[in-house]
C-alpha cells in the first residue's frame, strides 16, 4: 500500500485542488455555498414525481430513488403551461430546486420533446417582475452577466451600479466567460471585432471610472497560482507532532514587501499630496490579487492610521469613489458587499427590482448562504422576511424559494 508520505501528498493535492476551485468560483479561499444546488434524485414529496405517478404510473421505490430526469420535469412544466391559466407554483418549484446547469438541460429537452421553446412559452404566460426573474434564472451565468452589462450600457441612461456590481466582483474565469459571449449578446447579428465590451464601456463611461471598469473587464487581475498555493499550504502541527491535515499560511500567499510599497504609493498618491494621482489607485486596485490587496490595506492603516475606505472617500468622488469602495468591500468580505447591495435595493421608496433579481440570481449558487448571514447581521431580520414585506405575489414566492427561509 501507499506510504504515509504518499497518503499525505495525496491529501494535500486534494486540498489544493479544492482551494483552486474556490478561487475560480468565489475569488477567495473561504468556504462558500449557494442556496441552490444540483438536484440529483427525486425526493418522495416532489410534485413532479406525484404528477408522473398519476399520469404515467411511475412507482416510487424508497430504496432506489429515481434519478433526476429532465423529461419528467418537462412533462410537468408543459402541463403547467398548457390550457387556461398557468400553474405558477409548479414553475416556481422546478426552477428553485434545480440548478442552472439543469435548467439548461430542461430547455434542450423541452424543445426535443415538444418542438417548443420553453423560455418563449414561459415568456408568453408570465408577466412583470416574476417573468424577469424566471427568465434570468434560465440564462447561463456568463450570458446573464453579459446581458446585464449590455442593459446597463444600452438602456436609458447608464446603470453604473450594475457595471460595478458585475465587473468589480467577478473572478478572472468569470470575466473571461463574459468576454467570450458579450459580442453575441450585445450585437447578435453583426460581425463586430472582439473586445466590443471595452468599446462599449469607453463610449458610455468617462474619466477614472471608465479606466477602472475597462481594466476590470480584462479579467486579468493577478491570481494565486497553483505553485504559490503549494508553497503556502502547510501541515497542521499539534504540540510539535504532524497531524496529516493541512491549512493555508496566509503570510506566504502575499508578498509583504510589495504590500508595503503599494501602501506607501497609495499614501503618496492621495493623502500625501495636493490633489490625487488616480492612476496609482486604478493600477494597484485593479492588478493585485485578493490576498495581496488585503495585505496592502493592512499596511496602509499602519502608515496612515486611516482605513483605506476613509482615504478613498476623502480623496476621490462620484462613480470612481464608489468603484474603488466596491473593490475594497469585496476584498474585505465579498458576501457582506452583496448583503449591503441587497439591503440598498430594498431600502427607502420603491424596490430596485432589477438589482434585487440580478444579485439573487447570480449569487444563488455561489455564496448566498454567507450573504444571508451578513444580511441578518446588518438588518436584524432575515432576507426571507425582507422579501416578504417588500415584494408580492409569485415574484415574492420565487425569490423566497431561491434564498430559503432561514
Amino acid at each position: 500500500g501507499p506510504t504515509e508520505e504518499e497518503i499525505k501528498e495525496r491529501v494535500k493535492a486534494i486540498y489544493i485542488a479544492e482551494l483552486l476551485r474556490r478561487i475560480d468560483r468565489s475569488g477567495t479561499l473561504d468556504v462558500t455555498s449557494g442556496t441552490v444546488v444540483g438536484y440529483p434524485v427525486y425526493t418522495e414529496d416532489d410534485p413532479v414525481l406525484q404528477f408522473n405517478t398519476e399520469k404515467n404510473g411511475y412507482e416510487f421505490n424508497k430504496d432506489e430513488p429515481l434519478k433526476w430526469d429532465p423529461e419528467l420535469d418537462c412533462e410537468y412544466l408543459r402541463d403547467a403551461l398548457k390550457g387556461w391559466g398557468t400553474n405558477e407554483d409548479a414553475i416556481i418549484h422546478v426552477i428553485a430546486t434545480r440548478c442552472n446547469a439543469q435548467r439548461q438541460e430542461l430547455k434542450t429537452c423541452f424543445k426535443t420533446a415538444y418542438g417548443r421553446d420553453l423560455v418563449k412559452d414561459l415568456k408568453g404566460d408570465l408577466s412583470f417582475n416574476f417573468e424577469t426573474a424566471v427568465l434570468a434564472l434560465f440564462v447561463p451565468p456568463a450570458e446573464y452577466d453579459a446581458w446585464a452589462i449590455k442593459e446597463a450600457i444600452y438602456g436609458p441612461g447608464t446603470d453604473e451600479r450594475a457595471l460595478m456590481e458585475i465587473l468589480l466582483t467577478r473572478t478572472n474565469p468569470q470575466i473571461k466567460a463574459i468576454r467570450d459571449c458579450y459580442n453575441d449578446v450585445a450585437s447578435p447579428n453583426s460581425q463586430k471585432a472582439k473586445g466590443l465590451i471595452d468599446k462599449d464601456i469607453e463610449n458610455d463611461c468617462s474619466g477614472d471610472f471608465k479606466r477602472l471598469l475597462v481594466s476590470a473587464a480584462q479579467g486579468n487581475r493577478s491570481h494565486i497560482s497553483e505553485d504559490k498555493l503549494k508553497n503556502a499550504v502547510e501541515e497542521i502541527m499539534s504540540d510539535g507532532t504532524p497531524t496529516g491535515m493541512f491549512e493555508v499560511n496566509f503570510d506566504k500567499l502575499c508578498d509583504i514587501k510589495r504590500a508595503k510599497a503599494d501602501a506607501k504609493n497609495l499614501f503618496k498618491a492621495g493623502e500625501d499630496r495636493w490633489g490625487t494621482d488616480e492612476e496609482t489607485f486604478v493600477r494597484i486596485f485593479a492588478c493585485r490579487d485578493y490576498y495581496q490587496l488585503r495585505a496592502t490595506y493592512n499596511e496602509y492603516v499602519k502608515i496612515t492610521q486611516r482605513d483605506i475606505e476613509n482615504s478613498v472617500s476623502r480623496e476621490t468622488s462620484g462613480d470612481f469613489e464608489r468603484g474603488l469602495l466596491s473593490i475594497v468591500k469585496n476584498i474585505k468580505c465579498r458576501p457582506r458587499f452583496f448583503a449591503d447591495e441587497l439591503t440598498s435595493s430594498m431600502k427607502g421608496l420603491g424596490t430596485k427590482d432589477n438589482r434585487l433579481i440580478r444579485i439573487i440570481t447570480s449569487r444563488s449558487e455561489i455564496d448566498m448562504v454567507q450573504i444571508k448571514k451578513h444580511f441578518l447581521e446588518n438588518n436584524k431580520q432575515t432576507l426571507w422576511k425582507w422579501l416578504q414585506d417588500d415584494c408580492s405575489g409569485d415574484y415574492r414566492k420565487l425569490l423566497q424559494a431561491i434564498v430559503g427561509k432561514d
